[in-house]
């Protein structure tokens, strides 16, 4: 068990990562953990304003944890309690309408994609007190939060709002037009999600006429000794890099660990391995290095042929925009000769 809550822990740590109202509100719908459905952001406005700029406020939104808050005016005082919310609203908001951020892993470069930026902000660091204590109108967090914290928020008076985990970019594109949405930025939210689409049509450009057969077997692998199967991001991050995950091919799920005669079974061309550890007392470059000097692996293609490939884990791990960036990582390292 002790070993499991270590290699929870740090997944949680990385995961990221709406009902109705009165015919002059907004209603908005959350996405659930895991729900791979995409939902729909409604609103209603007054016809007789038609040609005024309509505000979305009051605006009653539902949770991906099912819970219900009313929003009534465009936050002001912001605090995000994750990696994910930071990068989101730091594209979607002014700078002066964000009181906190997550932590000091918001400026840590190896995790996070607003790394310069975020020193500027202060860090609530998972201080509920703290939090109280800036008075903010609403707060982004996890839907993995301890539940008594999020009550603690709300029994003072704040509204939080807990963001559901996705396992596709798809449902991250929903995450972050939802958010656009609770802070009156629909345009940018848009934005974003149009740059993301952006690069995924060049990276499917880049792979148009690659033949199934031709398809690279991918396995991510980690010092934990466990992978990323089917529901997560990196299997969708995978399949549109031209990949094929060999995990959920193996019909593994989630993040289960593998053995190294079950690595030697699914027998990968290409191993992903981190290039950031949450534990700084560790080289990340020290476990890839020891997947490939493994002896017992010798005959894995991927150690083989020395394709065991360290890739920007602020991309690989990532539960924002940044997202599709480890799109074209992955499909520049395993095809290289397509991006020439």
């Amino acid at each position: 068990m002790k070993r499991i809550g270590k290699i929870l822990i740090p997944l949680l740590f990385l995961a990221f990562i709406f009902a109705g109202c009165t015919s002059n509100s907004t209603k908005v719908e959350g996405t659930k953990a895991n729900d791979t459905k995409t939902t729909t952001i409604e609103s209603k406005k007054d016809s007789s304003k038609e040609n005024k700029k309509v505000s979305v406020y009051p605006l009653t939104v539902k949770d991906s944890l099912g819970t219900e808050i009313t929003i009534k005016s465009k936050p002001e005082k912001i605090v995000s309690l994750t990696l994910g919310s930071d990068e989101i609203l730091l594209s979607l908001v002014d700078d002066k309408n964000i009181a906190a951020l997550s932590g000091k892993i918001a400026e840590d470069e190896g995790i996070s994609n607003v790394a310069d930026k975020a020193k500027n902000f202060d860090k609530a660091e998972g201080n509920i007190e703290k939090v109280i204590s800036l008075n903010p109108d609403l707060v982004f967090t996890a839907n993995w939060m301890k539940k008594e914290q999020i009550q603690q928020m709300r029994d003072a008076g704040i509204n939080v709002y807990c963001v559901g985990s996705v396992s596709t970019i798809e449902q991250q594109e929903d995450v972050i037009k939802k958010i656009a949405k609770i802070v009156d930025e629909e345009q940018k939210g848009k934005e974003l999600v149009d740059e993301m689409n952006k690069k995924l049509d060049y990276v499917a450009s880049k792979l148009k006429g690659l033949k199934d057969k031709d398809k690279v077997r991918v396995l991510f692998y980690n010092s934990f000794g466990s992978t990323n199967a089917e529901g997560t991001t990196f299997d969708d991050i995978a399949k549109k890099a031209g990949c094929i995950n060999v995990a959920s091919e193996a019909g593994l799920k989630l993040w289960p660990q593998v053995s190294k005669e079950k690595i030697i079974e699914m027998n990968p061309d290409v191993i992903i391995v981190p290039a950031w550890s949450y534990d700084k007392s560790k080289n990340p470059k020290d476990f890839a290095d020891s997947v490939l000097n493994d002896k017992s692996l010798k005959e894995v293609k991927a150690v083989k042929n020395k394709r065991v490939y360290m890739l920007p884990d602020k991309h690989m791990n990532c539960v924002s925009q940044y997202i599709t960036l480890g799109v074209e990582d992955l499909a520049k390292a395993v095809y290289p000769d397509l991006f020439k």
